[in-house]
């Protein structure tokens, strides 16, 4: 932990304007407790990963994905035996992958979406023939899909608005009966979910039922940019249709990527940080449900449902002053929880959540 004396934050309205990408850090002689980034295992912040950007940042050189060279590579051929995928494209980021997809689809196909799905793919495919689902509702889902043709559905890893993964083998059954292609949106599963960060794809075991699959290095993994992962025929036709388009990556973006996978690939070490992490979790779920907080989450990004938007910003406001930072979107606040944050630190959070939930008189109308 170490100090900061960086103009972080308005004098007049007292909110973030710039954050240090450690999940505690000091500002102003004052501790703050920061629960808003995507890196639950500090991987940002770890001396491996920085000492190999700093050993490659001098390498001024970019690697073009059509003519790679060895340090694209040797990042492909580690992804594919991590993740068990055929044929690999690595992007400079999300929105390029996500358009790299969408360009091998004609303008007849329908993309099915769930409404909790990643911001970044409802953008790239806002202009495209779109029908949104809601994975709670798989009646409604099935007759969607049987009303067209063709159609390719993405089914989320995990929602980042609501802390859980839904139902995929429910989704997959009726995608599989619909004859739909299949994507798999690893963006915000890889590196957290599955054994030592597999996904999804291990988790659910869905090697042989997915088409493609999109993640992301720059979340749970502490490196750069994103991929798809595919058959190799569906690789080249990804190639093919964005010849000249697609961003070449640094080379120093790449060496972090490959320092990132052997991290991940040290069970004992990631054994001792998953079980550290996910009984963190339990126990913040826990007690947020003891104090009659509304959660639906179940991982260690976990999501508090209000009433309202005012009550979120209300109580998002009022833990800033108490030192603790957390994201909010309408109704719903996020803490995002780090393997930095130790008990002492989570049953702080945990106590304040109490003290302004009961003050501020929150009453779900349910409750009522």
């Amino acid at each position: 932990m170490k100090p900061y004396q960086v103009n972080l934050f308005t004098e007049q309205e007292k909110v973030v304007m710039f954050l240090p990408s450690e999940p505690v850090f000091v500002h102003n002689n004052k501790r703050y407790l920061n629960f808003t980034l995507n890196d639950c295992f500090n991987r940002r912040n770890n001396e491996y990963l920085i000492e190999n950007a700093k050993l490659n940042i001098d390498n001024r050189s970019i690697t073009d994905i059509q003519n790679p060279d060895g340090f694209l590579e040797g990042l492909k051929k580690s992804m594919c035996e991590f993740k068990k995928i055929e044929s690999l494209i690595v992007f400079s980021d999300e929105i390029s992958a996500i358009y790299s997809i969408s360009s091998i689809f004609g303008l007849k196909t329908t993309f099915f979406i769930d409404y909790e799905t990643n911001p970044a793919i409802c953008a790239v495919l806002q202009y495209r023939n779109v029908e949104f689902y809601n994975h709670k509702d798989l009646d409604h889902f099935s007759k969607l899909l049987a009303s067209h043709t063709e159609k390719v559905v993405i089914i989320d890893g995990l929602y980042e608005w609501l802390g859980y993964s839904g139902p995929i083998n429910d989704l997959l059954k009726i995608a599989k009966e619909n004859q739909a292609i299949i994507i798999a949106n690893e963006i915000n599963s890889f590196g957290l979910l599955g054994r030592d960060g597999r996904g999804i794809m291990d988790l659910y075991n869905l090697y042989d039922d997915v088409n493609i699959e999109i993640g992301s290095f720059s979340r749970y993994i502490g490196g750069y940019g994103a991929y798809i992962g595919a058959k190799k025929y569906l690789i080249n036709k990804i190639l093919d249709n964005n010849n000249g388009i697609v961003t070449p990556v640094p080379k120093f973006m790449l060496a972090v990527n490959l320092a990132s996978l052997e991290i991940l690939k040290n069970e004992s070490r990631n054994n001792q940080n998953f079980s550290k992490l996910w009984t963190n979790s339990r126990f913040f779920i826990n007690r947020l449900k003891q104090i009659g907080l509304k959660t639906l989450s179940e991982t260690p990004v976990v999501v508090i449902i209000l009433n309202n938007n005012q009550e979120a910003e209300v109580l998002k406001r009022r833990l800033f002053e108490d030192g603790i930072i957390t994201s909010a979107n309408k109704e719903r606040l996020r803490f995002i929880l780090s393997i930095e944050h130790s008990r002492a630190d989570i049953e702080y959070t945990l106590d304040r959540i109490e003290s302004h939930f009961k003050s501020m008189g929150i009453v779900y109308p349910s409750l009522a």
